[in-house]
């Protein structure tokens, strides 16, 4: 066979371009992937021998390839809370990224590896639950298929309503797109690992992005700077008054919606150190650049200030806006 770079026009129904061609062909290829796992625009590989083409998928990989997974962080790696493997204490508190859990108190534990781990949720008897919930917005309509390794039991349902039933690996739902949804995992001492969610109705191989991809697509839901070092400086401002300072702390991904912040053990720093005993969000409406404005006793109006973590590594400032 010989291959060659196309793109995909059409997905219902299948149509692709060969690279050097003006049109699409104009009949359906055999494809070796389900299309529906295929978006107009992707660069597929294709072979064409007489009358006979055949999509192998997309470019970069030969064989059954991967759909485009809905989940984030679905390997559980990215830990922007530094969140400890152990028991919870209140409901919907987040964890690893992007995963919150449910119901009063339960059991969320993983042994931590560079390149993501299983999770277990609950303890033999008490059932407990861990959930995602995914943009309407990156749903189309259609049926679409959830996968993941593990023995936890799945449930897919729009945000505001509760799972009718639960099921193991792998399952398909119809999605109207028109709602944010909510995957769920129930277990016992269960776990799960590589969640999935695609178009189509055939679950395809999980593939773990780039770390630095995966940390950019939770950082539209979450981003915290701090953690790392003691006195680690995170932005620049400058005193308005001698109570207030303001900073403001460029972000590196636009988030999802104007987040609320939260902070744990900072200062202001301008050769001396000046504790912070509040920080809140001012700039209404920005997403890519937030403005916050540091109470502090003592500070030299129009002096600039960084904001730094005080001491300790347990300095931080982070911003939310979950779904």
């Amino acid at each position: 066979m010989a291959f060659k770079r196309a793109i995909v026009t059409s997905v219902g129904p299948l149509r692709i371009k060969i690279d050097g061609d003006t049109v699409p062909i104009p009949f359906t290829p055999k494809s070796l992937i389900d299309p529906a796992t295929l978006a107009v625009g992707d660069v597929v590989h294709a072979d064409q021998s007489g009358h006979r083409l055949v999509v192998l998928g997309r470019s970069g990989g030969l064989g059954l390839v991967s759909g485009r997974n809905l989940i984030v962080n679905g390997d559980f790696r990215i830990n922007q809370r530094q969140y400890v493997s152990g028991t919870q204490t209140v409901a919907n508190e987040y964890t690893l990224d992007r995963w919150y859990t449910r119901v009063g108190t339960g059991t969320f534990v993983f042994t931590a590896a560079p390149q993501g781990q299983p999770v277990t949720i609950g303890i033999a008897g008490f059932e407990r639950y861990v959930a995602q919930v995914i943009e309407r917005e990156n749903f189309q309509p259609g049926t679409h298929v959830v996968s993941w390794e593990g023995t936890a039991k799945g449930a897919i349902f729009a945000k505001g309503g509760s799972a009718v039933s639960y099921n193991s690996s792998p399952f398909t739902f119809e999605s109207s797109g028109t709602d944010d949804t909510v995957l769920e995992f129930a277990g016992e001492n269960d776990t799960a690992w590589n969640v999935k969610v695609e178009r189509g109705s055939v679950p395809t191989p999980f593939a773990a992005s780039t770390i630095g991809e995966e940390l950019a697509l939770c950082q539209r839901y979450y981003q915290r700077f701090g953690g790392q070092a003691a006195y680690q400086s995170h932005a620049f401002g400058f005193a308005r008054s001698t109570t207030a300072a303001r900073i403001i702390i460029p972000i590196p991904v636009s988030m999802r919606a104007v987040p609320t912040s939260t902070y744990s053990t900072l200062a202001l720093y301008d050769g001396g150190l000046v504790s912070v005993s509040a920080l809140v969000t001012t700039n209404a409406g920005k997403t890519n650049a937030i403005q916050v404005e540091a109470t502090a006793t003592g500070l030299t109006t129009f002096r600039p200030y960084s904001l730094v973590s005080y001491g300790s590594t347990a300095g931080y400032v982070a911003f939310d806006s979950e779904l």
